[in-house]
C-alpha cells in the first residue's frame, strides 16, 4: 500500500531542524557568541540560527520525501 502525503516526512524534518538549531545555540554559548553580545553580533547569530533551521529542515524533507515507488532517496 502507497503512502501519500509528507505530513510524517515534514515533521521529521522539523524536528531535525530544531535539534540542529538547539545545538548551534549551545554551541555560540560555550563560544560565548550569545550571552550578552553587542547588537550586530546578536542579529548576526540570530540570523545564523534561521539560515541553519531553514537549510536543514528543507534539506531533510528533500530527502526523506517519498519517490512515486515507494523508496525514499
Amino acid at each position: 500500500m502507497a503512502r501519500r502525503g509528507g505530513e510524517l516526512e515534514a515533521f521529521i524534518a522539523f524536528l531535525g531542524g530544531l535539534l540542529a538549531v538547539t545545538l548551534t545555540a549551545v554551541a555560540m554559548t560555550v563560544l560565548h557568541v550569545m550571552p550578552r553580545p553587542e547588537p550586530p553580533l546578536r542579529a548576526a547569530a540570530l540570523v545564523t540560527l534561521g539560515v541553519v533551521w531553514l537549510t536543514v529542515t528543507v534539506t531533510l524533507y528533500l530527502r526523506l520525501r517519498a519517490r512515486p515507488d515507494g523508496r525514499t532517496r
